[in-house]
């Protein structure tokens, strides 16, 4: 296997799925440094967008789009146990990461990308929506934002913790993503939360990218 993709910038990270050039623009702007994952590759070929490397196990990418990538640009990753956005997760060390394409197309797809911030808990990954950002909360987290403005806590197993700066307070809530979770609540002040494992998704309007991106 080859070596981690390494950068000193926040990185970009682009998945097959649906994304448009406004979103492209805006996490470029924040993260310069572009990855792709496997298919993402052939949406990001259609803009005047170059990553730096490719990552996955191919086979998803076009015949036409993988020769732009020379071969050590190219980190092919033969495993069926682990999706193209793991595989990146893996290999990539940089401070902080912006995913599109991750968000929006097959459910499946979706479900099995926010499995995957829980499995790489050391990535401070934030995905980009066409309506909302989701991340996975730190040990703790703290962040001004205006009030009432609407905030989802979604536990991706069974934990607790406590919160304050919400409507509805978490305190000691036994959350379970079968039968406690935290959909739309509100800000009601600076928020400060606090969970005993991490296992937690923060989903927020796209419009507060950057707010959460300084704090995270």
């Amino acid at each position: 296997m080859k070596k981690s993709i390494v950068s000193g910038s926040n990185v970009t990270l682009i998945g097959n799925g649906p994304f448009n050039k406004r979103d492209l623009t805006l996490a470029k702007s924040l993260a310069p440094f572009v990855v792709v994952a496997d298919g993402g590759a052939n949406a990001l070929y259609q803009t005047s967008t170059k990553a730096e490397a490719i990552v996955g196990d191919m086979d998803s990418v076009s015949n036409e789009t993988i020769k732009l990538y020379p071969l050590d640009k190219r980190y092919k990753i033969k495993c069926q146990d682990t999706t193209d956005f793991e595989k990146c997760l893996g290999l990539i060390e940089a401070p902080k990461l912006l995913g599109i394409g991750f968000l929006e197309g097959r459910l499946d797809h979706q479900l099995a990308n926010l499995s995957a911030l829980v499995k790489f808990p050391h990535q401070k990954c934030i995905l980009i929506g066409l309506n909302d950002i989701c991340f996975l909360c730190p040990e703790e987290f703290s962040i001004n934002l205006p009030i009432k403005t609407v905030i989802s806590i979604y536990p991706m197993g069974q934990t607790s913790g406590f919160s304050t700066g919400l409507k509805y307070p978490l305190d000691d809530l036994n959350l379970d993503p079968a039968r406690k979770v935290g959909t739309s609540n509100e800000v009601i002040s600076k928020v400060k939360l606090r969970f005993r494992e991490r296992l937690i998704l923060i989903i927020l309007s796209k419009k507060y990218l950057t707010n959460v991106l300084e704090v995270i």
